[in-house]
């Protein structure tokens, strides 16, 4: 990263006095509009849309509300909100990644030679702005638009989320037609950190969010029907095509190298870890997920060997750390495990580990994931449930178990692994499966459970689709209900379903909050948004089984 980040910082503080990059901004650098290049902004963006403040951004809210991950820093209840920490990614967004996305957006101008470069760095954009929304409900948005000022004093209003949607939507069709002729493009050399400059595999990620999208708001209109089964032919069809970024391990940061690593604050969740081990109440299969020997490794113990220290696999060593349980059955489950270490590790330290990691960030596994194959099958999969495309439902939730297998070895490559999960194996964990189900709303229920496992570590995503379909669900014991903080804004018994507006909106954009978010100290993390199982401002209880309109 050090080679982009001087002149990118000397454009950023070109660009923070007018949008427009009046006369008054003279550079004093020799760095001007003329002469930029956006690859080095957008290798910023890229990196840093994705890294910065990972644990508190993401490790600490996400991760835990999607019941992939605990904690190990006494962090106790799982739905505790610290407002230092979850006002970060909203104030990163509006301060530093929109300037860089018009930044790329000037110098690229009408140049027909930046075309693909726009279209990319637009669909880069729109996964960012998913992040705010998906997270906060309304924001400011098309009054941000342009408008380096959002997040520094300037008042904005905000958008309904719906409206946002559409309006993404919108841009990522422009995308895919910008992206569908590439002669004479120029592109991002060595800063593409997510595609490597293959515009085919942008123009196929913007089809699958296309999808994604349109998916949301299936459970209230088919407004968005035409645009998803558009978009559905074009999406990611291979178990190669995953969008992600790789992490730089020589940089300092707090991703899972340093969280779980380093800080031993990071532990597998124990409802996925049952899931992993076939053994979740909920959704018993018997049988050990082929997937967990390269998401995790087994929890050690370290004995005396001949007088020296050695690292032995513990008895329970797959389980997952007790976050979540009664404070009588955590303590005695912690008691009976004795180390942090015991649990379920990430598996960071094989070459066939999907985490692990090198100095060499292109020979690595770890990385920030943002969509894949499998996604795209699972959201077919619900999309021919609804009606929406042709095919059976549950024949393309197999075909999706089986991609979220695949493109696992296809991941691992990378650092020289060369373990796959064999047919044998794909079919044999398909077989154990509880029942599809005959009903609809049982189905939903199988492809969004499978769905939750195959998008790990994606935590962003996994939560949202879960506030969506209510799936995987509580009222069964997939998921086990958390102790409630005070600090959480949630009513016990309900369901997280936001993180709330930050402080500084309350300081400096009250007038323009929504009304039913008015009062800072409500208890607004219950509300649903829009798209929620029960609709915008509605509140999920965990014990009623979820009902879809299907």
């Amino acid at each position: 990263m050090k080679k982009f980040i001087i002149p990118v910082l000397a454009l950023l503080a070109l660009a923070s006095c007018t949008a427009k990059f009046d006369e008054m901004n003279k550079p004093t650098t020799g760095i001007t509009m003329d002469s930029a290049q956006p690859m080095y902004i957008f290798g910023r963006t890229l990196y840093n849309g994705s890294s910065n403040d990972h644990q508190r951004n993401f490790n600490l809210n996400d991760d835990m509300y999607a019941h992939y991950f605990a904690d190990g820093l006494g962090w106790t209840d799982y739905w505790r909100y610290n407002a230092g920490w979850g006002d970060i990614y909203w104030r990163d967004f509006y301060t530093d990644r929109l300037q860089e996305y018009w930044l790329i957006d000037e110098i690229c101008g009408d140049q027909d030679h930046y075309k693909c470069i726009k279209a990319a760095n637009d669909v880069w954009n729109i996964v960012l702005w998913l992040r705010v929304i998906d997270r906060h409900g309304d924001a400011p948005y098309f009054d941000a638009e342009g408008n380096y000022a959002a997040g520094k004093g300037t008042t904005l209003t905000y958008s309904k989320v719906e409206d946002i949607y559409a309006d993404l939507i919108k841009r990522l069709k422009a995308d895919v037609a910008a992206l569908s002729n590439t002669s004479g493009q120029w592109d991002f050399g060595g800063y593409d950190f997510l595609f490597n400059n293959d515009w085919n595999q942008w123009k196929k990620f913007a089809n699958t969010l296309i999808m994604r999208l349109s998916m949301r708001y299936a459970n209230s209109s088919d407004k968005f029907k035409a645009d998803f089964t558009a978009a559905a032919s074009g999406c990611f069809d291979s178990p190669s095509d995953y969008a992600r970024i790789s992490c730089d391990a020589t940089v300092w940061g707090d991703y899972y190298d340093r969280t779980h690593n380093d800080w031993n604050n990071t532990f597998s969740n124990c409802d996925f870890m049952d899931m992993m081990n076939g053994t979740n109440k909920g959704y018993a299969t018997g049988v050990v997920d082929p997937r967990r020997g390269f998401w995790f490794k087994q929890g050690f113990k370290v004995d005396k060997v001949d007088g020296k220290d050695v690292e032995i696999p513990y008895d329970n060593g797959w389980d997952g750390y007790p976050f979540d349980y009664t404070a009588d059955n955590k303590a005695s489950i912690i008691a009976a495990h004795g180390t942090n270490r015991s649990y379920a590790r990430l598996n960071m330290y094989e070459e066939d580990g999907f985490f692990h990691y090198k100095t060499d960030k292109a020979s690595q596994n770890l990385s920030w994931c943002y969509s894949s194959y499998s996604e795209a099958l699972f959201l077919k999969a619900e999309a021919a449930l609804r009606g929406w495309i042709s095919g059976d439902p549950e024949a393309l939730f197999k075909q999706a178990i089986k991609a979220s297998m695949d493109e696992i070895g296809a991941f691992v490559t990378r650092s020289g692994g060369s373990k796959t999960i064999s047919a044998a194996e794909q079919n044999a964990y398909i077989a154990a499966l509880p029942a599809f189900g005959s009903s609809k709303e049982q189905q939903l229920r199988s492809i969004m459970i499978q769905k939750w496992i195959a998008l790990y570590p994606n935590s962003a995503e996994a939560w949202a689709e879960q506030r969506r379909t209510g799936y995987p669900d509580y009222a069964s014991k997939v998921l086990t209900y958390p102790a409630v903080s005070a600090s959480s804004g949630v009513s016990v018994g309900n369901i997280i379903q936001r993180i709330p507006y930050p402080q500084n909106e309350y300081n400096t954009n009250a007038g323009n909050i929504p009304a039913a978010f008015s009062d800072y100290n409500a208890k607004n993390m219950e509300k649903g948004i829009s798209w929620s199982l029960k609709g915008e401002g509605g509140t999920q209880s965990a014990t009623t089984a979820p009902s879809n309109k299907l």
